[in-house]
């Protein structure tokens, strides 16, 4: 809805990630004026990206409270979406370094509810994640109560917890998005699928472990359409404490081989992967979500199936090259 979004003054804290980057590019495609918080941009980046009309760079920590109390005092944002945390990828740095994953996650996450609420932000949308679910039973609803069960799942099931507590008890109007493996243009992360195609790329074979993972992969432009249609309905959903948590994924499930196998097969690529013995250590076998609620109450649906979304990271991947 361009209207909604028309000069609004929109904060995105982990702006310059992968989904932040896009959700930035959509907003201000709509007519948002976006402000895009960075711990770590380098100054060509920021050079280039400052120059984007409607488009802010601000680098800070949202560990730094005395700093974000300051930003949000400064600039009266209007919508927040929450993004910044230390992630699961990138060799599984959270899990590696428990102390960092639950001081950004936990208290980064409490830095941007004090300001929330201290500044009288109109809406909050949270990044959360299908692992918080952990070990509950398939496809994971909205109302089980998380079982996380690593460092990085922990940090993120307290800071959904929190969002709730604030939301309860101080009347914040947040909402909470729970997305299964986000994929697209734009993803430089060690995740399966950007991997599988640089491997390729570079006429190398890809890992695949011989246990039966099984996972749902979003495009990027359904998760950044989440984003969007729960900040639209931000005042609406918080009326009902029920309302603040969605899942977001596709009705979809397929094995790591699955993927690899779609991968090589697009990629007219006779490589043969890897074949590794034994599960990953502490890897939760199958983890997908229901979509139910998301697609009755905000009337949001997938549009992009696995093959056209491959088909277009793919493709972004050898102009990248």
């Amino acid at each position: 809805m361009k209207k909604f979004w028309n000069n609004k003054k929109v904060l995105i804290t982990g702006g310059g990630g992968f989904i932040g980057s896009n959700l930035s590019d959509r907003l201000i495609s709509m007519g948002a004026k976006v402000y895009s918080l960075e711990k770590n941009s380098s100054k060509k980046a920021f050079l280039e990206k400052s120059s984007l009309p409607n488009k802010t760079i601000i680098q800070g920590d949202i560990c730094n409270k005395k700093f974000i109390d300051n930003l949000f005092k400064k600039e009266d944002f209007e919508i927040c979406f929450h993004l910044a945390a230390r992630p699961l990828v990138l060799e599984g740095r959270a899990n590696e370094a428990p102390l960092e994953t639950f001081k950004v996650n936990i208290m980064g996450t409490l830095n941007i509810l004090e300001a929330v609420r201290n500044y009288k932000t109109r809406g909050l949308i949270m990044a959360s994640t299908s692992h918080v679910y952990g070990k509950n039973k398939l496809p994971f609803l909205e109302e089980y109560f998380p079982r996380p069960s690593s460092p990085y799942e922990t940090s993120k099931a307290c800071a959904d917890i929190l969002a709730q507590t604030y939301k309860e008890h101080y009347k914040l109007p947040v909402a909470i998005a729970r997305f299964v493996n986000v994929y697209g243009p734009g993803d430089y992360n060690q995740r399966i699928i950007p991997k599988t195609i640089q491997l390729v790329l570079k006429n190398e074979s890809p890992q695949l472990y011989d246990n039966i993972a099984k996972r749902s992969y979003l495009y990027i432009d359904d998760a950044v359409d989440g984003y969007i249609y729960l900040a639209e309905k931000i005042n609406e959903l918080v009326k009902n404490r029920s309302n603040i948590i969605y899942n977001f994924g596709t009705e979809e499930v397929y094995s790591t081989k699955n993927i690899i196998e779609n991968i090589l097969f697009l990629m007219k690529s006779d490589i043969k992967p890897i074949i590794i013995k034994g599960a990953r250590d502490k890897e939760i076998a199958s983890q997908y979500v229901s979509i139910k609620k998301s697609k009755e109450i905000l009337q949001w649906n997938p549009k992009v199936s696995i093959v056209e979304g491959l088909k277009n990271t793919i493709k972004w991947h050898k102009l990248k090259k």
